[in-house]
């Protein structure tokens, strides 16, 4: 599938796909040309593969601790892990709200300690969701919530100081409403009403105040909220309004927070998937910053993604997974595109192993002898792609309009130590392929005449997938060479359907 520009090779290593060497296009693909500019700097590459999460306490807890080590050894350390310490899905004794005491003042986090320490291993810092389910229910009273607050953030912080994000809520507009209205419950008798969710937000700012109160400016508790199941103006909106209404001084929004999978219609009975055309993402940053400006509350608070995929809840393209498994690893790359192409947005991954639903998977977990160690799926090795990019986002612009959000797309930087490109062909379930052209101009100096080793790694769904070959798993390298670029350098590669290349470019 590679075919380089042959003056320019010096060398050819024994590392070389059949495909590579195909003297001319085949009539099935597509032509296009990719155009690379490295002397235009678009400002730091966005490192989406660093913001992940973890399936909650109850998802795969034996596999943790050798995951985290793999994923250190792997360079995907994190800047930031997401994780549950209340979750509807774990028992008693692991959700916070049970196992801290009003009375005695103390909390019991003894059966969250391994998961509290294995993501404060893999992340420099910590982000812990914290939903009051029972508050919202009325099962406990409302006075109790600040009070609570404070002493799990309390005890949390004192024991873990890597955990420097709160999340208030998660999906809070599905979990009180939405679930209800697709079984039927009239709007006006379900749970919570979106003009309601701000005052159980406060309690989280008032005790987040008097916790930072005793902590160094440097280690400080950031809040954010409301993880909304989309960005529903029906939702936000009351939100933002009653944010911007609130005139106590403690009040904090450190993070605007919410999920991007689907959007549902008014009566929570038909979902539009994303999956449809990831385009639907391109804006919504813009679509804030219009619901800021309204209410003149600052516009440089951040947009954090904290759960995204192609596949929400139980969704499948094919019953039989296989073929999904790199659909999500080329879906991801694209929703990763489109928000680092709006500012202050910051998308989180989403997850190393869920609890039940596989395709969401960056391990392998559905193994027919069971969870695989030290073995990433398609969509793992595709974010490992990405933690091998360069650090100084540059210029790059695929030839010819997409059609929908299907065809190519393209990412590049540099840095001292080289240069890198990542290519991909979201197709979805679509089956068109491409033969792209990469033209490489204004190539960085340290790489100018002279020898240059360049790598290329593929995705497909024969390559890098375990689910093709288990003995060839991890992320393939499929063509290595040297070659002596000048100002200009360029390169060819095949894009069957959801197919993703990495070249990495560095002096040899």
């Amino acid at each position: 599938m590679l075919a380089g520009a042959a003056a320019m090779l010096l060398a050819v290593t024994s590392v070389q796909s059949v495909a590579a060497r195909a003297a001319e296009p085949s009539a099935s693909l597509t032509p296009t040309t990719v155009h690379v500019d490295f002397g235009v700097r678009e400002g730091s590459l966005p490192r989406s593969e660093r913001l992940n999460n973890f399936g909650n306490v109850t998802a795969w807890p034996d596999q943790r601790a050798g995951d985290v080590k793999f994923l250190n050894r792997q360079g995907l350390h994190g800047d930031v892990y997401r994780i549950w310490l209340s979750s509807p899905n774990a028992p008693d004794d692991m959700n916070v709200f049970d196992t801290c005491d009003l009375k005695t003042r103390r909390c019991d986090l003894s059966e969250l300690d391994d998961y509290l320490t294995e993501a404060s291993t893999v992340s420099d810092s910590v982000l812990i969701n914290l939903n009051p389910t029972d508050f919202v229910e009325g099962e406990r009273p409302m006075k109790d919530l600040e009070p609570m607050l404070e002493l799990i953030l309390r005890s949390v912080k004192s024991a873990y100081p890597r955990v420097t994000y709160v999340e208030a809520f998660n999906e809070p507009d599905w979990q009180f409403h939405g679930l209800q209205r697709k079984q039927g419950i009239p709007a006006d008798r379900t749970t919570l009403q979106p003009g309601d969710l701000y005052r159980f937000y406060a309690p989280y700012y008032r005790a987040v105040d008097k916790v930072n109160k005793g902590l160094r400016r440097a280690d400080r508790i950031e809040l954010g909220g409301p993880a909304l199941s989309w960005l529903d103006p029906k939702w936000m909106k009351p939100f933002l309004d009653d944010y911007a209404a609130d005139r106590d001084p403690r009040k904090r929004l450190d993070f605007l927070a919410y999920h991007a999978y689907l959007a549902w219609d008014d009566d929570y009975q038909a979902p539009s998937m994303y999956k449809g055309d990831l385009r639907v993402v391109a804006k919504q940053r813009e679509t804030l910053l219009g619901w800021f400006k309204e209410r003149r509350i600052h516009e440089r608070i951040p947009s954090y993604v904290t759960e995204t995929g192609v596949y929400p809840g139980p969704a499948f393209d094919d019953a039989a997974p296989h073929k999904d498994y790199v659909r999500q690893a080329a879906g991801m790359a694209t929703y990763s595109y489109y928000f680092a192409n709006q500012p202050d947005t910051y998308m989180f991954n989403w997850c190393v192993r869920h609890r039940v639903e596989e395709r969401k998977d960056q391990l392998v977990t559905r193994a027919p002898d069971g969870p695989r160690e030290n073995t990433f799926t398609p969509y793992g090795n595709m974010m490992l792609m990405q933690s091998r990019m360069k650090d100084t986002r540059v210029s790059a612009v695929v030839d010819g309009p997409l059609e929908g959000d299907n065809g190519v797309y393209a990412t590049a930087s540099k840095d001292r130590t080289g240069a890198s490109l990542m290519v991909w062909n979201w197709q979805h379930v679509g089956d068109r392929g491409y033969r792209a052209t990469i033209d490489m101009s204004r190539m960085p100096s340290e790489l100018r005449n002279r020898p240059v080793r360049r790598l290329m790694y593929r995705i497909d769904q024969n390559t890098s997938n375990y689910f093709a070959d288990p003995a060839k798993a991890g992320l393939q390298l499929v063509d290595s060479r040297i070659v002596r670029p000048g100002r200009t350098h360029s390169a060819t590669v095949d894009l069957e359907p959801d197919a993703i290349y990495l070249i990495v470019l560095e002096r040899a």
